[in-house]
């Protein structure tokens, strides 16, 4: 890049442009969760519809993300900034009017094209847009804004749906990407802004768009579909066959589509690691958290939301002073620190039950959010360390795409995990539960009428709130047992006096069953107490042991994380040219 340009991309406003695009772009991942029961009770859409109204915006991102970035390269990263505002716009105003859940599905998909384009783009241009020596500034700062758009967007999606609606949530996009046009027309250098001469990689562009797509459909779908049936190992084989490939066409075209030598950087290959492991725990944590404040809490969408606020208002603080510890002692020991600090956090999760105190939720948002930042700031920075030109380019579209697969990956394997110990804690309920029947005085057909009504609620319930109502004594039974004990009385007596006493023992069979039935519904009422109480136990105990699963893999990447340290003497490589730098 010439002196001149550079001069013209040396500036804090154009950082803070590009920081606005992202923040808006990352926010829709999870901006919609807590609004989504309200979009699924307006436009009465099924659970499949309204989980591809999620799926669909995270996974574009993570499939078009390359190809966008090597096309913007090509034809003006400036140009293509503002064509991702567009794009994402109209597609924001396409989500607020949809009137059915297959016109949103397309609107998310539009909408996640434009946020495909402005994600790495906007990173490219926020990290050129200050010199190397000030890097650590523009690298904190867009690290602080990724993990605080991601960890602001139910909190902020569930105030607008419930202030001003749903629709509100994809309108509030839209001024905002209005006044960042505005400003990219006034900053932007376009006329100085440098292409690259290179043919569009179109064998590597649908390469890299099919494995990546199946790889992240599996990963949605898996948990549904069964992770070993054919149509899961058909996305798995699609995916493996893609990636071969596409190593083999980039290895050897003239213009490749990620240029292989990226992966030849160990800091690099480490630094994607970590954001994808610390994106898996982040989001693992934003997507049970609020369900089990919910569930058994008994929390509203927008107090669970607000509960963990202090994830993302900790990283807004916290992410900015690692950036400059970062450039004191470099990068291995806050990524290791960060580590810690999250095992720390999983820790108090794995204790976590349904007397847990709002100071301790909030305790375990803040250090969640320190060892969040701690990760996240270290590993953006490695990530970009040795770069710049078109590698830089190539490596943030590459970043850019692993991270939105940790962000579904997590949500396959926090999703899958929580649907394994509930399926095992569903059969210690119902073991349970049958042996609380035997506690009731009722007959063996009663008995089993009342097991199986308490299986079918515990099969059936996907809400976690599993209140068991097992049937009581119905009138009609109440009558059977009646006219069958007075007949069964009156047989004992000679037929001449039967019609005589009829009426006597008729009355004193009525007030014993009564007696007996409110003896029956009193014991049939400690059942259901009794089971109801149990299972919240059980299924409250999935989420911390969850939570505690994770663990040995934090550690894991602890370990892994020693790998990361940067030699004596590093390389900013430069398109193809290598200079060697200092540190």
């Amino acid at each position: 890049m010439d002196h001149k340009l550079q001069s013209n991309l040396n500036s804090f406003p154009i950082l803070l442009l590009m920081c606005l695009g992202i923040f808006i772009c990352l926010l829709d991942t999870t901006i919609m969760n807590i609004a989504l029961p309200a979009i699924q009770n307006d436009l009465n859409t099924t659970l499949e519809t309204s989980s591809w109204m999620l799926n669909t915006y995270t996974m574009t991102i993570a499939v078009l993300s390359i190809p966008m970035g090597r096309l913007a390269e090509i034809y003006g990263k400036m140009k293509f900034f503002i064509l991702g505002l567009i794009i994402f716009a109209c597609g924001s105003a396409f989500c607020g009017l949809s009137d059915n859940g297959e016109m949103l599905i397309f609107a998310r998909f539009c909408q996640s094209l434009g946020a495909a384009i402005l994600v790495p783009v906007a990173t490219i241009i926020g990290v050129e847009s200050l010199p190397l020596k000030k890097r650590h500034i523009s690298l904190s700062l867009l690290g602080a804004t990724q993990g605080l758009s991601t960890a602001l967007g139910p909190s902020i999606g569930g105030l607008i749906a419930q202030n001003l609606g749903w629709n509100w949530v994809f309108f509030v996009n839209i001024p905002i990407c209005i006044v960042a046009l505005v400003i990219a027309f006034i900053i932007l250098p376009f006329k100085l802004e440098k292409r690259v001469k290179a043919k569009i990689d179109w064998a590597g562009l649908i390469l890299a768009a099919i494995g990546i797509f199946n790889l992240n459909l599996v990963l949605i779908k898996g948990n549904t579909w069964g992770w070993t049936s054919f149509t899961s190992l058909c996305c798995f084989f699609i995916f493996i066959v893609s990636l071969i490939m596409f190593i083999i066409v980039e290895r050897k075209i003239k213009d490749p589509m990620v240029d292989l030598n990226l992966f030849k950087d160990r800091l690099y290959v480490g630094a994607t690691l970590a954001v994808s492991s610390a994106y898996l725990f982040l989001v693992g944590v934003m997507v049970l958290l609020p369900q089990f404040l919910t569930s058994f809490q008994d929390k509203t969408e927008i107090q669970a939301a607000l509960l963990i606020t202090p994830i993302s208002a900790t990283i807004f603080i916290v992410v900015n002073f690692v950036g400059f510890l970062v450039k004191k002692i470099g990068y291995v020991i806050p990524i290791m620190i960060g580590y810690i600090i999250v095992a720390a956090s999983y820790f108090q999760l794995e204790h976590l039950n349904t007397a847990s105190t709002v100071s301790e939720i909030i305790i375990i948002g803040v250090t969640l959010g320190i060892g969040f930042s701690f990760i996240i700031s270290s590993a953006t920075m490695a990530s970009v360390s040795s770069f710049e030109g078109e590698m830089l380019t190539s490596s943030q579209s590459v970043f850019t795409m692993l991270r939105q697969i940790g962000v579904v990956l997590a949500v396959a394997i926090f999703v899958s995990s929580i649907t394994h110990e509930v399926d095992s804690k569903k059969q210690n309920v119902i073991s349970y539960a049958k042996e609380q029947t035997s506690n009731i005085d009722v007959s063996p057909e009663k008995r089993l009428e009342i097991l199986k009504s308490t299986e079918k609620k515990i099969d059936t319930d996907s809400t976690f709130s599993n209140v068991i109502e097992a049937p009581t004594v119905s009138a009609s039974e109440r009558q059977d047992l009646i006219d069958k004990n007075v007949k069964d009385t009156l047989s004992q007596y000679p037929a001449a006096e039967q019609e005589k006493i009829k009426e006597q023992i008729t009355n004193q069979v009525t007030n014993q069953v009564n007696q007996d039935i409110l003896k029956v519904n009193k014991e049939i009422k400690i059942y259901t107490e009794n089971v109801t109480s149990y299972t919240r136990k059980e299924f409250s105990s999935v989420f911390s042991i969850v939570f505690g699963h994770a663990l040995p893999f934090i550690f894991i990447g602890l370990l892994i994380s020693i790998l990361y340290r940067k030699s004596k003497k590093s390389k900013v490589i430069k398109n193809k040219e290598v200079t060697a730098l200092g540190e």
